[in-house]
């Protein structure tokens, strides 16, 4: 299925997840789903494999792929992530060096101190985990990180099952942040509540000047990605198979 292309007409009756050895298959009209590689899709969990045939059931007349989160996921995931786990670990590790949350304004004042009530417990709470606490700054240089937090979360990476890990990649470029990444994979957060942390400054503009219409379109867009991320994320297992 072409993931960005057109809509097409939807050409299966039923949807069914089957079990074949260790992994989950899903079947359209008992054929079963294939990544853009021609592979046949095999998920690591049942429950991943259940998400992914209802959004195979709730595509109607036509299909469309940008309706389909999780399946992109699961097929970068499946024809990608084998061979490209060590350069997702280092871009996870780009994230962190250049994390939102250890970018603060300089002023006004009142929304510093927001940004630190909000942001500074889950830079504690990533030195907890890493070993580490990682640089802040109120100017756009990039702060001093610590090398070893930064090898922690790449080896963390590493050991991730590619389906895990994908997902992971894919909610710390869009929160612009892998500590919020990290804390999501590891259940520390939920996503609405992720949404919120990655927003402190904008959310403090509508509040001073009002909401611009297309912004609202595009952050409640992200949402919904995100939304479907974690989900796909939870439903997969941590540990590499």
């Amino acid at each position: 299925m072409n993931q960005t292309g057109p809509a097409i007409k939807r050409f299966y009756k039923s949807v069914s997840v089957e079990k074949e050895g260790r992994s989950w298959t899903i079947l359209l009209d008992e054929k079963s789903v294939r990544t853009p590689a021609r592979s046949i899709l095999r998920l690591p969990t049942e429950g991943l494999a259940k998400l992914l045939a209802d959004e195979w059931e709730a595509q109607r007349d036509v299909i469309h792929p940008q309706n389909m989160p999780m399946t992109r996921l699961a097929n970068v995931a499946h024809d990608h992530m084998g061979t490209a786990k060590a350069a997702s670990a280092g871009e996870l590790v780009r994230f962190a060096a250049s994390d939102l949350l250890c970018f603060r304004v300089a002023e006004p004042l009142d929304l510093q101190e927001l940004q630190a009530q909000k942001w500074d417990k889950w830079l504690d709470w990533t030195a907890d985990i890493f070993g580490a606490r990682l640089g802040v700054t109120t100017n756009l240089r990039t702060p001093s990180m610590p090398l070893a937090a930064l090898e922690n979360m790449r080896n963390t990476a590493l050991e991730m099952h590619a389906f895990t890990l994908t997902p992971l990649v894919h909610v710390s470029a869009m929160l612009a942040s892998a500590v919020l990444g990290f804390a999501l994979v590891k259940g520390e957060l939920d996503a609405d509540e992720a949404f919120v942390l990655s927003r402190i400054e904008e959310d403090w503009q509508i509040g001073q000047w009002g909401e611009d219409e297309e912004a609202k379109i595009r952050a409640d867009a992200l949402l919904v990605s995100l939304r479907a991320s974690v989900a796909f994320m939870r439903a997969a297992p941590v540990a590499c198979s």
